[in-house]
């Protein structure tokens, strides 16, 4: 259960502050409209405060995981669950891609290229990192960004990988302490990290330097693709590696080597779950990434968000 003292006004949710008044006023229209699917109410109460992503859409995720924090918490009273609220798309089952036997230097699959995975081929590209990849996947939420990776075989091109960019580490205190972030500013400027954390080269893809030369690649397009989609500009990139691995792509990428964790889950802020230690990696986007990172938000008025 949440601490009641978490929730005095002001509090910082993200990068928007909630005062007394956004807390009253959350309180009479969950009291007001308790007809309202949690998904409704959420959406209301994002166009009333307002509550915005910086592209301008409600970020009623956000929201529906503050309202239920605060109803546990016992500061107000939501309600009652509802079985016809907002509809998840329904699952679309896929194939994994299969095998590739590919032992070649780097020139011979050349041209590489990093891809953002369209659409329709999403379904594919999860079904592939699950079934591959050692800590197998889960449906990403939030913000984040799958790619391809392709590359030139036998006259065609063909995915020898894939990439996921997805939401940083919550709390994290030596890159915390590296970056020089107070837990306010991590609070409201964590968006502005984003984490590597999946990737996957095809069984039997042997191809000395491609790992380090495709993460090159991903990390050159990310900021541009991650503004156009989301609307906002993010400065660096964090990832895990877990022993036996020695992220040795990483460092021959020229990611930066911060430390340990301290062994325990990525969003675990209560140090309730136990996890093995995991080597800290980063990547600046930029050369003033620090000024970057504290800087007034920088939005793209078209951005576009989806899934």
């Amino acid at each position: 259960m949440h601490s009641v003292a978490r929730w005095d006004p002001p509090f910082w949710v993200g990068d928007r502050r909630f005062t007394a008044q956004d807390l009253d006023l959350m309180r009479w229209m969950a009291q007001r409209f308790g007809q309202l699917s949690r998904w409704e109410l959420a959406l209301t109460l994002c166009e009333n405060l307002p509550w915005q992503a910086p592209n301008g859409r409600p970020k009623v995720h956000a929201c529906l995981l503050l309202l239920e924090q605060l109803a546990g918490a016992g500061v107000l009273t939501l309600p009652a669950k509802q079985g016809h609220g907002k509809q998840r798309p329904a699952q679309v089952h896929a194939e994994a891609l299969p095998c590739l036997q590919v032992r070649a230097e780097l020139r011979a699959v050349r041209p590489v290229t990093v891809e953002p995975v369209p659409a329709g081929e999403q379904a594919v590209w999860d079904a592939t990192i699950a079934a591959y990849h050692p800590l197998g996947y889960r449906r990403a939420f939030g913000a984040h960004q799958r790619y391809w990776i392709r590359g030139q075989l036998d006259g065609e091109r063909r995915v020898l990988g894939g990439f996921l960019f997805a939401a940083a580490a919550k709390a994290l205190a030596v890159r915390d302490s590296w970056i020089g972030w107070t837990a306010e500013q991590r609070q409201r400027l964590r968006q502005r990290i984003v984490a590597n954390s999946r990737y996957l080269l095809l069984p039997g893809v042997c191809v000395p330097h491609l790992a380090s030369h495709a993460l090159a690649l991903a990390t050159r397009r990310l900021a541009r693709d991650w503004l156009g989609r989301y609307g906002y500009e993010v400065v660096l990139v964090e990832t895990f590696v877990t022993p036996p691995w020695r992220g040795t792509c990483y460092r021959a990428a020229n990611w930066l080597h911060l430390g340990q964790t301290a062994g325990r889950g990525r969003q675990d802020r209560y140090g309730r779950r136990a996890e093995s230690v995991k080597e800290i990696w980063v990547y600046p986007l930029a050369r003033d990434w620090r000024w970057r990172l504290f800087a007034p938000l920088k939005v793209a008025p078209d951005g576009e968000l989806d899934a």
